[in-house]
């Protein structure tokens, strides 16, 4: 039944969420449309971050070190503007990943994924009719492990909204800071706040991210960035939909992040 939770997964969350929660999306949907996210304190127990922390500790030999250059948009490059205008300047991304097909399918990062009624919590909280998996067998639930130097540029995501789960916090760094609703003026690109922003005239809101936390962004619009990790290790969980079905992660993308293809 979509409004039931497995016994797993109870014995795994927060105490605030439970069935009732659950059932309640859209009264969230106003506070993520105005201040551009939402976290969810604690909603893994402490138990059940202990499973997670030893399993991401055990798959990490397996994940893939990848390192990416990009410009703020994630586009190709455009020849009528400078190199170093916002619209072209390089943003560079550091991290290990696992992907989908080197998690087990017993884990609780599987078991919250395939439920009913988390997944109809998140539609109903994105205003979406339907979310699938991706339909290649490495991109629908990744660990992200950034180590000491490793961080995430500024940039604007393709995807409309970004759902992420930190299980590990790193001791100094790893800061997520963002800007809200503020990629277009008057319909058009606004170059302008994004080089005051590359050029750190202006800062943004810092989010203070606690191990258990589940975090959905609306990251399309809203610049942001992870700091570089400076002491410790930060493991994140990004658990990834599409709105139509059968939908693979690009290719190119797909060997930028995990190596291969499948």
């Amino acid at each position: 039944m979509v409004n039931m939770l497995s016994a797993e997964l109870k014995d795994i969350l927060g105490k605030p969420y439970h069935e009732n929660f659950f059932s309640n999306g859209t009264k969230y949907s106003e506070i993520l449309r105005s201040e551009g996210i939402l976290v969810f304190n604690s909603f893994i127990n402490s138990r059940g971050l202990s499973i997670l922390q030893k399993e991401a500790s055990y798959l990490k030999d397996l994940s893939y070190k990848s390192s990416s250059e990009y410009n703020v948009y994630v586009s190709e490059y455009d020849n009528s503007f400078p190199e170093d205008s916002a619209r072209n300047r390089i943003m560079s991304t550091s991290k290990k990943c696992i992907p989908n097909d080197l998690i087990p399918n017993n884990s609780i990062l599987q078991k919250m994924y395939d439920s009913d009624i988390i997944r109809s919590f998140f539609m109903d909280l994105l205003n979406k009719n339907e979310l699938y998996p991706y339909s290649d067998p490495l991109s629908s639930i990744n660990i992200n492990y950034y180590d000491k130097g490793d961080a995430l540029g500024w940039h604007f995501d393709n995807s409309d909204f970004t759902i992420t789960l930190l299980i590990k916090n790193c001791e100094k760094g790893g800061v997520y800071e963002f800007f809200n609703d503020m990629r277009y003026k008057d319909g058009k690109e606004d170059y302008s706040f994004v080089e005051k922003i590359l050029d750190n005239k202006i800062s943004g809101t810092k989010v203070e991210s606690f191990e258990g936390d589940l975090m959905i962004f609306k990251g399309n619009k809203s610049i942001h960035q992870v700091t570089a990790v400076e002491e410790g290790e930060r493991i994140l969980v990004t658990f990834n939909y599409n709105e139509a079905e059968g939908i693979p992660l690009s290719e190119q993308s797909r060997k930028t992040f995990f190596g291969r293809i499948k």
